[in-house]
């Protein structure tokens, strides 16, 4: 009996193409099946409900998600910030409370599974989850037209997707990433893409700014620039922040950070 040939088959041209092609819907399958547990890395919380401003806010396809909100002095703008990955509200409560000193309101949430927020991260739950923030905004009295969306990292994808079909003042995005697959393949070779910001801003006409670190090891540098490029905003601004990577850019020029956030927030039409 020929083992080899019933285990390998009768070699011919199209062989190779078929295990190719065979591999490809494999890896399609994984990083379909796979990505939400590989992109989103929830860590322990780093807070409790004790927490300046803790809220809970009722979000769609889930009991509630955590927030905090630092209210607004009369007629300033109020920021919807989403935070990084591997973090929570809790790890940026020092972002939060300086932007407050600066005269913004601030409403930051977690995501399903991050902080105090039950659930799972998915595409989809992280949108409902801005969905039900900027709902509890506007609930709470804050017109869209002082509502400036801001998105770090892995949350510039659900603050991009809000602004996409919201009328916010403006939109803020630090060290944002062209979308999932373009971060750990370089091209978006699978079907599935997640946080597509590179073509969903290409429909987004909100003021903008991109602040980015020249020396981003985690999502290039590159990505900020092209997302930059792709809006057909007419008021847009990019900031690179020079001999910074992804997780030191507060530490290293949060001064200047927050200036260009200040400088842009204030220029918005009231």
């Amino acid at each position: 009996m020929n083992w080899k040939r019933i285990l390998i088959g009768t070699w011919n041209w199209k062989r190779p193409f078929i295990s190719l092609g065979s591999i490809y819907v494999l890896l399609c399958i994984a990083a379909v099946s796979c990505a939400d547990r590989i992109i989103f890395m929830p860590p322990a919380p780093s807070y409790s409900e004790s927490i300046k401003g803790f809220t809970k806010i009722n979000s769609k396809g889930a009991s509630t998600i955590a927030a905090i909100h630092l209210k607004a002095p009369p007629n300033a703008p109020t920021l919807i910030y989403s935070h990084g990955n591997a973090e929570d509200i809790g790890h940026n409560m020092e972002i939060f409370q300086a932007l407050h000193d600066r005269g913004y309101g601030v409403i930051a949430y977690d995501y399903p599974s991050y902080g105090l927020s039950p659930g799972r991260s998915t595409e989809t739950s992280t949108q409902n989850s801005i969905q039900a923030a900027w709902d509890y905004a506007i609930k709470s009295g804050i017109p869209p037209s002082s509502i400036v969306i801001v998105g770090r990292s892995i949350g510039s994808g659900p603050s991009v997707w809000l602004t996409s079909h919201t009328k916010p003042a403006g939109l803020i995005l630090i060290s944002p990433l062209k979308s999932a697959y373009t971060v750990a393949f370089g091209y978006p070779i699978f079907p599935g893409d997640l946080f597509p910001n590179y073509k969903r801003i290409s429909n987004i006409n909100t003021p903008l700014l991109v602040i980015h670190g020249d020396m981003d090891e985690v999502i290039p540098y590159s990505h900020g620039q092209e997302i930059y490029q792709n809006s057909p905003a007419s008021n847009k601004l990019f900031v690179p922040i020079e001999n910074s990577g992804h997780n030191d850019l507060f530490y290293n020029a949060a001064d200047q950070i927050m200036d260009s956030m200040t400088d842009f927030i204030n220029q918005l039409p009231k």
